[in-house]
């Protein structure tokens, strides 16, 4: 099942539901007058119902523009070549030389993810043809749409968000958390390969921006987009305080989340709840053992 809203005017939130998983993948389209531009192409398992929901909206697929080449972000988009086979892939340099050969990160991924991995499944070739790389700041303009290039390193080398204007849209991928709506509480995206000092600064450089709405991958379009990524870099400063003290002490990951339930007042009023949400208490967990692994890594290297 695919649940499709017009968010706003002409812009749609496409929550794909993976494996049955509602509120944890979504790709945006938006009208832009002269067509169809998707961001995020979902997970492979998604590709022909992201494919079949768009064939369903006014205009031709045109332009898609993925936040980075993990799995769940862009393995679908290669269904689009079936809508337009000259559809434009705007993704980072870092990211490019994935899309005609998946199986770069698709071994990784699914080391990394486990059971959510083959859930989400293999991702789909995109010739190199079709790839547009990036450069940070670029401004490109379809139709009534135009689309502000942000490089956003932190989560992953290649990472970049989107400001979507007119409407001041940020498509955040996973540079600033998962937003659990029902939970009112924001999962870091701290997941291995992390470069903690680049997400807290790319956080920073988006509030920077002063967006308007803030679209999640996972999974929805909210308003107060400076308010939520403020609220993020605090969350995170107790993080990192925490998981520091933790791995000073020579303590495990395991001890780390106990102390995080505690220190990290939103968490521990939702913790039992979200430990309940199958999906997304992976990626917690992912989250918490990536960033545990960060700091003990730098406190080797001081060594």
């Amino acid at each position: 099942m695919v649940r499709v809203v017009e968010t706003l005017r002409n812009v749609y939130q496409i929550d794909l539901e993976p494996g049955g998983f509602s509120n944890l993948v979504s790709v945006y389209a938006i009208n832009t007058g002269k067509g169809i531009i998707v961001f995020e192409g979902g997970a492979a398992v998604s590709g022909n119902d992201l494919k079949n929901t768009l064939r369903g909206l006014p205009g031709t697929v045109t332009h898609a523009f993925i936040t980075h080449v993990h799995i769940d972000h862009y393995g679908g988009t290669g269904a689009l070549l079936e809508l337009n086979p000259n559809i434009e892939v705007y993704v980072h340099p870092r990211g490019s030389k994935v899309l005609p050969n998946p199986d770069i990160v698709w071994a990784p991924a699914r080391e990394a993810l486990g059971w959510l991995g083959e859930i989400y499944g293999k991702p789909f070739e995109i010739p190199s043809r079709n790839a547009r790389e990036t450069k940070d700041g670029d401004r490109i303009t379809i139709g009534d749409v135009t689309v502000e290039i942000v490089h956003t390193p932190g989560h992953a080398s290649h990472h970049q968000s989107f400001i979507v204007e007119p409407w001041k849209i940020l498509i955040v991928g996973d540079a600033a958390g998962i937003y659990v709506k029902d939970l009112d509480y924001i999962i870091p995206t701290t997941m291995e390969p992390l470069r903690f000092d680049m997400y807290v600064d790319s956080i920073k450089k988006l509030i920077a921006k002063n967006p308007s709405y803030i679209a999640y991958t996972h999974h929805l379009l909210v308003p107060n987009a400076v308010d939520l990524l403020n609220r993020h870099l605090r969350q995170l400063d107790v993080w990192a305080k925490a998981t520091e003290e933790v791995v000073r002490e020579r303590l495990g990951v395991k001890e780390l989340e106990g102390i995080l339930v505690e220190r990290d007042q939103d968490l521990k009023r939702v913790y039992d709840r979200l430990r309940s949400m199958k999906a997304h208490y992976h990626l917690f967990s992912m989250a918490v053992d990536g960033l545990y692994k960060y700091f003990l890594d730098l406190e080797t290297k001081r060594k």
